[in-house]
C-alpha cells in the first residue's frame, strides 16, 4: 500500500489527528462507542452520505483520547481505494502484512488488542469472510466494518458473521443533530418518544405539559421540518443554508449512486429503467408495491421490478414495511408499503424544489407521512426498546399507515395534513384498536394543539407532527 495513501488516512500515527470544528455528534454516539469497547465484529450499515465515515473518525479520536489507545494500534483503510481492492484481491492475507508492517511485529503476538476500521468492506468480494477466519482464530484485532450497500454486506454478514457481529445501522440526521449542527440547544423529546415506542401513555396534563415545554422551540422546530420535507437529512445537505447548492447536492448523490453503487449490479443499457423504477416509486409513496402495474408501464417483467425494487431496499434507498399481525391470519394483505429512506432523494428524482410545489401536485400528505416514519426510525434507533415498525391494512381496506409493535403493546399511528380532525379518519385506527384489544392510538397531523379524544374507554392522542 502507498505510504503516502496510509498515513493521509491514518494521520493520528503522526500526531496530525483532529475532528474538524463543527463536525457533529451523532445521537448514536455513545450507543457506538461502547460496542467499540466490546469483542464482536462492529458494522455501521447505512445510505451513502449518511457521515458513516465522521462517525468512524470520532471513534478513532475517543479511542485515542478517553482510552488512551497508542496511535500504533489503530488502522483505517477505505476500499473505495481502487488500487487497495487490486493490491488485496491478489491476496487476502496481504491485508495482514500491510498491518504488521506498520505495527512492526506479527499480529498475533501482539499483547494489546488492534483497532481496524474499514470502509465500504462490500466492496471487496469475500473479504468479510476472511475477517471470520480471523476472529475465530482469536487474533487481537476489534473490526469496525462500514457499508453503502447492504446487499452484498447482509448475505456475507449473515452466512459468516453470524453470533459474531453486531449491526447499527447509520441513518440521515435527526431532527437534535440538525440543531446540534447549527449550533443551537434542542428540545427534549423524550416523553413522546417514550411514549411511543412503549412506554407509559401519558395523561392529558402531562401532554399539554410536554407541548408547553416545546413550545419555545416551535418556530425553529418548524422550519427544520419544511426544510426536511424537501431537501431531507442527508448531513452535507442538511446544514448547508445554500437552496441552490443543496439541489446541486442532491442531484450529484444521485448520479454518483447510480454510477457508483448501481453500475455493477445493472447492464448499463438496463440503468435508465433502474432510474425509472425510482422515479415511479418516488410518486407512489406510502402505496402497497405493485409490481405488476410498474412491470405493464415499463413494459418489462415482473421479475425485473422486484429485482430493481430489491436493489434499492439493499443500497438504503427504499424503506419497506410489511403488514403488522400477532399471528397469520388470511385477512391480511402481505404486500409491503415503500418508503424513501430520506426525502430530498426522493424529491430530486421528480425535480419537487419546493412546498408549494408539492401542494399544487397533491403531494404534501403523502411527504409528510414519509417523514413521520424517518422521525420514528430515528426515535427507534437511540430506543433502548424493542420496538418494529409494520402497517396495517385488511382486504376490507380497513388501514393504519403506522404500527409502533412492542414487547408492551401495538401502538397504531395515523398521518394526516389536515389541521382539523374528522372522526371518518379515525376509521382504521378504531377498528385496529378494537381488533387487537389495544388501548391507545395516535392521530399525528398540523394540529395547534395536542389533545385527548375519549373513545368508548380508549384514548386517541392528537399530536401536531412537531412534537415528535
Amino acid at each position: 500500500m502507498d505510504e503516502r495513501v496510509f498515513y493521509s488516512y491514518n494521520t493520528w500515527k503522526t500526531g496530525a489527528f483532529t475532528i474538524p470544528s463543527g463536525t457533529v455528534e451523532r445521537d448514536i454516539h455513545p450507543k457506538v462507542l461502547s460496542l467499540v469497547r466490546d469483542k464482536e465484529i462492529l458494522i455501521l450499515p447505512g445510505l451513502r452520505q449518511t457521515g458513516k465515515s465522521t462517525l468512524a473518525f470520532q471513534l478513532i479520536f475517543d479511542l485515542l483520547t478517553k482510552d488512551k489507545i497508542k496511535p500504533g494500534k489503530i488502522f483505517y483503510f477505505n476500499f473505495d481505494d481502487m488500487a487497495l481492492r487490486h493490491e488485496l484481491s491478489s491476496s487476502f492475507d496481504n491485508f495482514l502484512k500491510i498491518v504488521e508492517r506498520f505495527t512492526g511485529d506479527d499480529i498475533k503476538v501482539q499483547k494489546d488488542t488492534i483497532y481496524i476500521f474499514v470502509d465500504e468492506v462490500q466492496k471487496l468480494p469475500g473479504f468479510v469472510e476472511y475477517i471470520k477466519t480471523l476472529y475465530d482464530l482469536h487474533y487481537p484485532v476489534k473490526w469496525v466494518l462500514t457499508g453503502s450497500s447492504s446487499l452484498e454486506l447482509k448475505v456475507q454478514v449473515k452466512e459468516s458473521l453470524a453470533g459474531r457481529s453486531i449491526t447499527m445501522p447509520i441513518l440521515p440526521f435527526t431532527e437534535t443533530e440538525i440543531f446540534r449542527g447549527m449550533g443551537l440547544s434542542s428540545p427534549d423529546k423524550g416523553t413522546i418518544g417514550h411514549f411511543i415506542l412503549g412506554g407509559k401513555l401519558p395523561d392529558k396534563r402531562t401532554l399539554k405539559e410536554y407541548q408547553a415545554s416545546l413550545m419555545p422551540y416551535k418556530q425553529q422546530i418548524e422550519g427544520i421540518f419544511e426544510d426536511s420535507l424537501i431537501f431531507g437529512n442527508l448531513p452535507a445537505i442538511c446544514l448547508n443554508r445554500d437552496i441552490e447548492k443543496k439541489q446541486l447536492l442532491l442531484r450529484n448523490y444521485r448520479d454518483t449512486y447510480l454510477e457508483q453503487d448501481i453500475r455493477n449490479l445493472v447492464k448499463e443499457d438496463k440503468l435508465w429503467i433502474y432510474q425509472k423504477i425510482m422515479e415511479i416509486l418516488a410518486s407512489r409513496i406510502g402505496d402497497l408495491l405493485n409490481y405488476s402495474n410498474i412491470a405493464s408501464q415499463l413494459e418489462i417483467t415482473v421479475d425485473t421490478v422486484k429485482r430493481y425494487t430489491m436493489l434499492l431496499e439493499k443500497t438504503f434507498i427504499l424503506k419497506n414495511l410489511t403488514t403488522y399481525s400477532r399471528n397469520i391470519r388470511k385477512e391480511v394483505l402481505k404486500t409491503p408499503k415503500a418508503y424513501f429512506s430520506d426525502l430530498g432523494i426522493r424529491n430530486s428524482l421528480l425535480g419537487l424544489n419546493s412546498i408549494a410545489q408539492a401542494e399544487k401536485l397533491g403531494q404534501s400528505g403523502m411527504m409528510l407521512e414519509n417523514l413521520i416514519l424517518e422521525r420514528l426510525l430515528s426515535i427507534s434507533s437511540v430506543s433502548a426498546y424493542d420496538a418494529r415498525l409494520y402497517y396495517w391494512r385488511t382486504k376490507t381496506k380497513e388501514e393504519v399507515d403506522f404500527i409502533v409493535s412492542s414487547p408492551v403493546r401495538a401502538l397504531p399511528i395515523e398521518v394526516k395534513s389536515d389541521k382539523r380532525i374528522q372522526l371518518r379518519q379515525l376509521k382504521g385506527l378504531k377498528s385496529f384498536m378494537e381488533k387487537e384489544k389495544e388501548e391507545a392510538g395516535v392521530v399525528i397531523g398540523r394540529f395547534e394543539d395536542a389533545d385527548i379524544l375519549d373513545e368508548g374507554g380508549k384514548r386517541i392522542y392528537l399530536l401536531p407532527y412537531w412534537l415528535i
